[in-house]
């Protein structure tokens, strides 16, 4: 895992300001720190041989000054950094899982609900503390080493070859930090998923008197057992940093020490180089003190970025209208990395404007598959699907999904009324419009003010059915739509709601391409498709 991941500094504007600015304050804070030693050693040697000290005085209080400023505007960039680069991610991450144009698979809700909750509170010591103390371990130490070279080469040549030993350490540390953070990260995601699925379950526990404490406490504990392991590596580590600087610091003392006793080396100069050494090291020092609370941050980074990390759909011309164009597969093919065998294969299909198409096949032939690729939720493997003549990969997904009602097998709910679920199809639609279209889908039980949950606990099957059936018939109806797109639509429901719901579809002005299972729902279409593994054949 890298301290900092390039994609990072190339995504966020806020973290490129930072280590801008952190750069310049660094700088100045190298300056500062031997200004400061500079001043200290003068003043003392003044002492010794009784000269005024109060311009020296001065200085070393304006030195005192400037450090304390230059370490306040640090801590406010970092701190505002921080606020501005968590923003920038989870709004971004948040979008993006909303972009039209996302290809691949869906991410893991836990890792979705690990990094948008405590994973970006972990972005504060990584940003704010971690990022800015990196910027000085490459600033700080060649500087004063630098300067310590032209008072003393010896003690330079000391720290220079003592310092790389706490950066070796460091990254032994990092090797042996990485598995238990890894193993720490995965515990943080199997605690969430296992509390989300307690809790979407939790209606079906409580009926079969399946009681959790025990498995949560579990997770918990093993979570809890990998956060301890880390703080006492974190603390192990810390304690071999110090004691390297210290015996190099050290080393540097006795070689100066001497060397002003037997008189090859005055006070001042001794002086200046006793204070340079220590500060040589503290920014290393600091940062492996560091090190593990910005891991933890180094790797919700790393989460966040493999999430936004996927293909996009790059195409921009305007979608031709589904009204008067036909859709025409050629050698389609869908392989998904996690199968050997293709999910969807199709040699030739038409779909041709006004159609009532069935879709029928066994299960596991690639039925959903072929909805998915229609509606450019997936991008074919191989071959082309042509609207019109044009490649819909070239398509603008906004557009085209703009023409498409779709039905998918298990539909989605949001927290509120009927009438609001109805209306995500269309929403300016009227009332009068969306009783129209409930009636229509067999749901004229449905009042429009009955107020339904995100989960879709407090309806039933049927009714989830009906209601995005309505949805999809509100879409032509009233938004415009010109293909329907349905999984199933009549499952679970029962022939006189069945036959209410296949009379609708029949009769809208719009090409229909429904998969079914049901008998009663392949008869009421005009053609059907007979989809195998791995051919399709037009029946």
């Amino acid at each position: 895992m890298k301290p900092l991941d390039p994609r990072l500094v190339g995504r966020s504007h806020g973290v490129r300001s930072l280590l801008v600015l952190t750069a310049g304050l660094g700088l100045a804070s190298a300056g500062t720190v031997i200004a400061q030693a500079v001043v200290i050693a003068t003043l003392v040697d003044q002492l010794f041989s009784s000269r005024p000290l109060t311009h020296t005085a001065w200085a070393l209080a304006g030195v005192f000054l400037v450090r304390g400023l230059l370490h306040w505007a640090n801590s406010s960039v970092s701190e505002r950094a921080a606020v501005t680069v968590k923003a920038e991610l989870r709004h971004e991450l948040a979008n993006d899982l909303l972009d039209a144009r996302r290809l691949g698979p869906a991410p893991d809700p836990a890792a979705v609900t690990a990094i948008m909750g405590p994973g970006f509170d972990a972005f504060d010591g990584y940003v704010s503390r971690f990022l800015p103390q990196l910027v000085l371990v490459c600033l700080v130490p060649p500087v004063v080493i630098a300067t310590m070279f032209f008072v003393d080469p010896a003690s330079a040549a000391i720290v220079a070859i003592t310092l790389p030993l706490s950066v070796a350490f460091m990254v032994l540390i990092g090797l042996m930090t990485r598995d238990k953070l890894s193993r720490r990260w995965e515990s943080l995601e199997r605690l969430s998923l296992h509390f989300a699925q307690v809790l979407d379950g939790l209606v079906v526990l409580k009926l079969f008197g399946r009681r959790q404490e025990r498995n949560l406490t579990a997770v918990g504990q093993r979570h809890r057992d990998e956060t301890m392991r880390s703080l006492r590596l974190a603390f192990l580590s810390s304690l071999v940093l110090e004691l390297v600087a210290t015996l190099s610091v050290a080393l540097v003392a006795v070689s100066v020490g001497l060397r002003v006793v037997d008189g090859g080396m005055d006070l001042r100069p001794a002086l200046i180089v006793l204070l340079l050494a220590p500060e040589a090291y503290l920014p290393v020092r600091q940062l492996g003190m560091m090190f593990h609370d910005s891991t933890e941050g180094a790797a919700a980074v790393t989460v966040a970025l493999d999430l936004l990390d996927h293909d996009r759909q790059t195409g921009g011309q305007n979608a031709p209208s589904l009204r008067t164009s036909t859709i025409r597969l050629s050698n389609v093919s869908v392989q998904h990395p996690s199968r050997s065998t293709p999910s969807l294969v199709i040699d030739e299909l038409e779909i041709h404007p006004g159609e009532y198409v069935a879709v029928v096949g066994p299960t596991g032939c690639g039925k959903s598959t072929l909805l998915d690729v229609m509606l450019s939720f997936i991008v074919p493997t191989a071959g082309h699907i042509t609207v019109a003549g044009t490649d819909l990969r070239e398509i603008d997904p906004d557009q085209w999904r703009h023409q498409i009602a779709w039905v998918p097998q298990v539909p989605g709910l949001i927290a509120g009324t009927i009438s609001d679920n109805v209306r995500l199809a269309c929403a300016v639609a009227s009332d009068v419009n969306v009783r129209q279209a409930l009636d229509d889908a067999g749901a004229a039980d449905l009042p429009l003010s009955r107020t339904v949950s995100e989960a879709g606990s407090d309806v039933s099957a049927g009714e989830r059915r009906r209601i995005a059936v309505a949805r999809a018939l509100l879409r032509v109806r009233v938004g415009g739509a010109q293909l329907v797109l349905l999984d199933e639509p009549t499952a679970g429901l029962d022939d006189d709601r069945e036959a209410s719901v296949l009379a609708s579809l029949a009769a809208l002005d719009a090409t229909v391409v429904v998969v079914a299972h049901r008998q009663a729902t392949i008869s009421a279409a005009t053609r059907v498709i007979r989809v195998q593994t791995p051919t399709a054949v037009i029946a």
